[in-house]
């Protein structure tokens, strides 16, 4: 714990810098070592840990690799997530290639970005002395959430996306109108956002609307039309870069049937009219954000609170709109995962400048020396509380020797030009810890039923059928006996060379390692 400690006080040199000169490369390196603690705890990404499990970022991460090998996205092998975040899982990649360093060097870039408009979000109503101690809070309640999961979700890769866009709102609507060039640059952000996970696009709708709710209210009528155009107009710079990727590689079609059509029609099997479909949305809305529990609590204060600031009536209906808009877009789907609510618990940074806007006179009075001495009992708690709650705290310094991926590894290194496919369940991380690029299309069972998307099961049929992989790894609740009834031509082409058990998310499953027999032993 010595790391911690020397940190601390290397935050507490740097926030007395902020406090006396202000000068942004201070705020920089407070934000990046408020990052570099509290990450080093919570995700599964930091090097304090064995290894990130977590099936989801197992999967961007093959599928980030294999675009780093030369394979198109959808066209070569499926995915359902924007073409930006495999983008950024291939440099993840390229940084280690067998582990999620270079996915945690990402993350704390991502979090110190998104730290730093934070502060200069709060200091537009607040002081430095409140802002200072706003972050690492923030940054601790946040990621010791249940919807922050194992780390590594598209929602807190677009964080920074967020907080930039968050602060030029407020900017626009208490410091000074926001010039095209910076309505470009949100533009430029919400096209890496629909280019990642197009769901989270509502924030950046509810933004273009209020920007153009408030030059009509301005009877400014060009502007109220040429704004939301910049906008349009920078989401089309990614989107067309990513475009032109797609057609030199003949993948555009892929890209747009998978991405787009496939995601919005085979999810859902609800028949709802619109009214239940709002009641079920903002059920499991609320449900998901009760399991956050100090979150739950910021945010529904938020409505109240809110009228607290300084600034107008429509700067706070509008905010609140947005709000609305976000909860609508990342739910529209009627899906709950536990990391889809993560979007919204940025907000509770609000809900925070809040709060301590209403003791923000007592704080900025406080003189430096004694504010610095309760800053760091302050940093001290957050971090006790960062490492007492973190989701996978029974992980941390955990060896590799916990994980049979790393044991089944093993087994396939004996083996010359082994293939490897997925079935069963989400990506496991034996294409991780092996590096081994999939051979197949389908590379992983995907969340989707039979009846809603049967092209992944009848491959894998034809896979076991054709021997088309040397290995298969298996994921599956069921025991031996169960699964040979269920897949009785597996056990014909394959035989079982490795089989575990492993706790994931609470539940246990088994985990089969099968090899392709013989064609002479068959």
């Amino acid at each position: 714990m010595h790391i911690f400690y020397t940190s601390n006080i290397i935050i507490l040199v740097l926030g007395r810098g902020v406090l006396k000169n202000k000068s942004q490369k201070y705020i920089i390196l407070y934000c990046f070592l408020t990052t570099l603690i509290t990450l080093l705890l919570t995700t599964k990404n930091s090097p304090l840990y064995a290894f990130n499990d977590w099936m989801d970022a197992n999967a961007f991460f093959t599928v980030g690799k294999s675009m780093m090998h030369g394979l198109i996205p959808y066209k070569d092998i499926f995915e359902q997530k924007g073409p930006f975040l495999y983008l950024l899982y291939g440099i993840g990649y390229l940084i280690s290639h067998k582990s999620f360093l270079g996915i945690f060097i990402i993350e704390l870039i991502v979090f110190t970005i998104g730290l730093y408009y934070l502060y200069k979000t709060l200091t537009i109503f607040i002081s430095t002395k409140s802002s200072l101690i706003i972050l690492p809070l923030f940054t601790a309640i946040l990621t010791t959430s249940k919807a922050f999961t194992h780390g590594g979700s598209v929602e807190e890769l677009c964080l920074a996306f967020f907080f930039i866009s968050l602060y030029y709102f407020f900017k626009h609507f208490k410091v000074q109108n926001l010039t095209k060039k910076e309505m470009f640059i949100n533009g430029i952000i919400a096209g890496l956002v629909l280019l990642s996970k197009y769901t989270l696009l509502g924030f950046w709708i509810g933004f273009t609307f209020s920007i153009f709710i408030d030059y009509l209210l301005k009877k400014d009528w060009k502007n109220a039309i040429i704004y939301p155009l910049i906008l349009l107009l920078g989401m089309f710079i990614p989107f067309g870069i990513f475009s032109i990727y797609f057609l030199i590689n003949h993948g555009f079609i892929a890209f747009f049937k998978n991405y787009f059509i496939i995601n919005i029609t085979s999810y859902s099997d609800n028949k709802l009219t619109f009214l239940e479909k709002i009641h079920e949305l903002f059920d499991g809305f609320f449900n998901s954000l009760y399991t956050n529990p100090i979150m739950f609590y910021l945010l529904l204060s938020t409505p109240i609170l809110i009228w607290k600031l300084d600034c107008n009536k429509r700067t706070k209906l509008l905010f609140l709109l947005i709000i609305l808009i976000t909860i609508l877009g990342a739910f529209w789907g009627l899906k709950f995962y536990r990391y889809y609510v993560l979007i919204i618990l940025l907000f509770g940074s609000i809900s925070l400048l809040t709060i301590f806007n209403l003791y923000d006179e007592f704080i900025k009075n406080i003189p430096w020396k004694i504010y610095t001495i309760i800053l760091a009992i302050i940093i001290m708690l957050i971090n006790l509380f960062a490492y007492d709650n973190a989701n996978y705290k029974d992980y941390l310094f955990k060896g590799k020797d916990y994980f049979y991926q790393y044991e089944y590894a093993k087994i396939l290194e004996d083996y010359d030009n082994a293939t490897l496919v997925n079935m069963g369940f989400l990506d496991c991380g034996l294409y991780t810890v092996t590096d081994m690029v999939p051979t197949t299309y389908f590379f992983q069972k995907h969340n989707f039923s039979y009846r809603q998307f049967p092209a992944n099961i009848d491959s894998f049929k034809k896979y076991i059928k054709n021997k088309t992989t040397t290995h298969i790894v298996y994921i599956t609740k069921y025991s031996e006996p169960m699964l040979k009834e269920e897949e009785p031509l597996l056990f014909k082409n394959y035989k079982i060379i490795k089989k575990s058990r492993q706790v994931y998310e609470d539940r246990k499953y088994y985990i089969y390692l099968f090899e392709v027999k013989d064609d002479k032993n068959v």
